[in-house]
């Protein structure tokens, strides 16, 4: 079971690095596509990708907690963001949240609650890598250089998915 996770993660890792490359590149159709094989893998390994996921995006981000779900009018005023937002944005917002401000339990809750819920994992965990691809198209545009978005997915991949142990395991 070990070396089926571990295969379906590594499997992950290049989807999710070839989704930035393809979103810093311009080419969403096939960033999306990739969004859409991301989220149906098992549940361990979506766990783990969404972590990486959700660093690469706050890398690229400056915004952190509360910002994720609210903005301001032209007037200065808070604005609720998810009262004008589909389900699932809310979810990936809310998971953005929680993530930048280091609320790991509610970040956690967030995700186990879309992956035990069938009717939710798919369309929730699309959304949520579809985000990181319209990230990394915005931050490839401002960028200029495609090449810096993917080094950052693989800062996160590093930082979040990786364990020593599986460096360089054959």
């Amino acid at each position: 079971m070990l070396e089926k996770l571990n295969e379906q993660t590594e499997h992950g890792y290049v989807l999710l690095q070839a989704a930035a490359a393809e979103g810093a590149l311009g080419d969403i159709e096939a960033a999306y596509r990739r969004a859409d094989a991301l989220a149906a893998l098992g549940t361990e390994a979506l766990t783990t990708l969404a972590r990486v996921a959700s660093d690469f995006v706050c890398r690229l981000s400056l915004a952190s907690g509360p910002a994720w779900t609210t903005s301001q009018d032209d007037e200065g005023n808070h604005i609720n963001i998810e009262d004008r937002s589909p389900e699932q944005r809310v979810f990936t917002r809310r998971m953005m949240a929680a993530w930048s401000a280091g609320d790991t339990p509610t970040f956690e809750a967030l995700l186990n609650g879309a992956c035990d819920d069938p009717q939710r994992r798919q369309p929730y965990l699309r959304d949520l890598f579809q985000f990181t691809v319209d990230e990394a198209e915005v931050h490839g545009r401002r960028a200029g250089r495609p090449f810096t978005v993917v080094r950052q997915m693989n800062k996160s991949i590093l930082k979040e998915g990786l364990h020593k142990d599986d460096w360089n395991r054959s």
